[in-house]
């Protein structure tokens, strides 16, 4: 599809979904104006593969006394990571523990309280450059509701500098199982088929780095295996890194060559998949034995 056309189609589809929202005509038509040309001006820095441009190393993400405080609440305390590029790293702790805050800070969702992160070979100024070429879930999926799911992704498609995003669009929706209701309003959608949406929105042009927490909430069996079918692909044939989070041991231990543990905000221990297998124990029973009491 032309991308004036879909920029205008776009427009319009916002401009209606702001009616409905109770905007008058003139500011709903204002609004959409400034939010198409928002984010298709300046176009964004195609993305691209920087395979070999690294100067710093082979590590996708490093955080150096990452540290995130709530008043007298600490999220996270001094969290020292590194992740190689082509890893899948679990991340293993209670509800509470920090991973979200975690996660949250790597995207700039949250600000640090001290420490530092470098994603892919960048760090300071450069970190907003970085996550054009990051793929995420973090809770629960976000869409402008009255808008359909192919508008949603035309969206993001836009925000991460995709060109000629039509054949991808469609791509993504049938990997995900999406296909044939790609233009159903998200509002329509139940909640397995948000979260395949946020999936969708996730891989979308095959970033370099994935970062997913809970991504496989809502999903049935079937859907939870495609996802997983379809973060392994992107691994074993892209090099994609992964960062993942899950309650779900199980599927993790399908997934994941090496995982954190995270109690009370601190990173207390890291352990690959082979030494997981050798211990003789599953990992949500050696969590429970290494985490000790304070699990």
């Amino acid at each position: 599809m032309d991308d004036r056309i879909a920029n205008e189609e776009l427009a319009e589809a916002i401009r209606r979904a702001c009616i409905q929202a109770g905007y008058p005509e003139a500011t709903a038509k204002r609004r959409a104006q400034g939010f198409v040309e928002q984010i298709v001006k300046p176009p964004a820095e195609p993305r691209v593969s920087r395979a070999g441009r690294h100067e710093k190393g082979p590590s996708v993400i490093v955080t150096n006394d990452l540290t995130k405080t709530y008043g007298s609440n600490t999220a996270n305390d001094s969290i020292n990571l590194s992740i190689a590029k082509g890893e899948i790293y679990g991340l293993v702790g209670r509800n509470g523990a920090g991973k979200t805050t975690l996660m949250r800070q790597l995207l700039g969702l949250t600000r640090p309280s001290s420490g530092s992160i470098e994603l892919l070979g960048m760090s300071g100024a450069q970190l907003d450059d970085a996550r054009r070429h990051i793929g995420c879930i973090i809770e629960t999926p976000a869409f402008y509701q009255k808008l359909t799911a192919r508008q949603n992704l035309l969206i993001r498609a836009r925000l991460i500098g995709l060109a000629h995003s039509g054949d991808a669009i469609s791509e993504t929706f049938e990997r995900v199982g999406l296909t044939g209701k790609e233009n159903r309003k998200v509002e329509e959608y139940s909640l397995g088929m948000r979260q395949s949406l946020g999936i969708a929105a996730a891989i979308l042009g095959n970033p370099e780095l994935l970062i997913l927490d809970e991504p496989t909430n809502g999903l049935d069996p079937v859907a939870i295996a495609s996802a997983r079918n379809i973060f392994l692909d992107l691994n074993e044939k892209r090099g994609t890194t992964i960062l993942i989070s899950s309650h779900i041991l199980g599927e993790l231990e399908r997934l994941t060559s090496r995982y954190g543990f995270i109690v009370r905000g601190k990173l207390v221990h890291e352990i690959s998949s082979e030494e997981v297998e050798a211990s003789g124990v599953d990992l949500e029973n050696l969590f429970i034995k290494m985490a000790g009491d304070e699990a």
